[in-house]
């Protein structure tokens, strides 16, 4: 019995922790280049290539406690773009960790600001870009991109 209720608990537990957590694969247009985006309840995983987990390396965490994601929770960004695979934006993020090749990827943790301050992300509007929106980690909107 008292392995049941052990066994009863460890299920429950499994099943709230992978509600909190949302993983998506974000492709490029021509399907050659993927990211996976891993959104925790307060963190948010951007890695390079399809991954069901964490890896060691090619992968930025960053905080989403500054991130208003009632109001703008994003990320914006580019495939090839110059000398990058891509490179990706968001505003506000708290960097945790970055572990992505700086000769390859590029991430910038604030949306770029027009000439009066305001950020803006009409750099981000050509046909190599793509533009993702969150509601709670889950996406709810996109453009310039395959998700699954």
């Amino acid at each position: 019995m008292k392995k049941i209720n052990v066994l009863i608990a460890l299920l429950l537990l499994i099943t709230l922790i992978s509600c909190n957590e949302h993983q998506n694969f974000i492709y490029s247009p021509d399907k050659k280049q993927c990211i996976t985006v891993i959104t925790n309840v307060d963190t948010r995983y951007i890695i390079d290539g399809k991954h069901t987990s964490i890896p060691t390396k090619d992968y930025i965490k960053y905080s989403l406690d500054s991130i208003d994601v009632e109001v703008g929770d994003e990320i914006v960004g580019h495939w090839k773009n110059n000398n990058y695979e891509w490179k990706i934006a968001t505003n506000n993020a708290i960097i945790l960790e970055n572990k992505l090749d700086p000769k390859k990827f590029k991430f910038n943790k604030n949306f770029p600001t027009d000439n009066k301050g305001i950020p803006t992300i009409i750099e981000y509007t050509d046909k190599n870009s793509f533009d993702i929106g969150f509601d709670h980690g889950k996406i709810i909107n996109y453009k310039g991109a395959i998700v699954e």
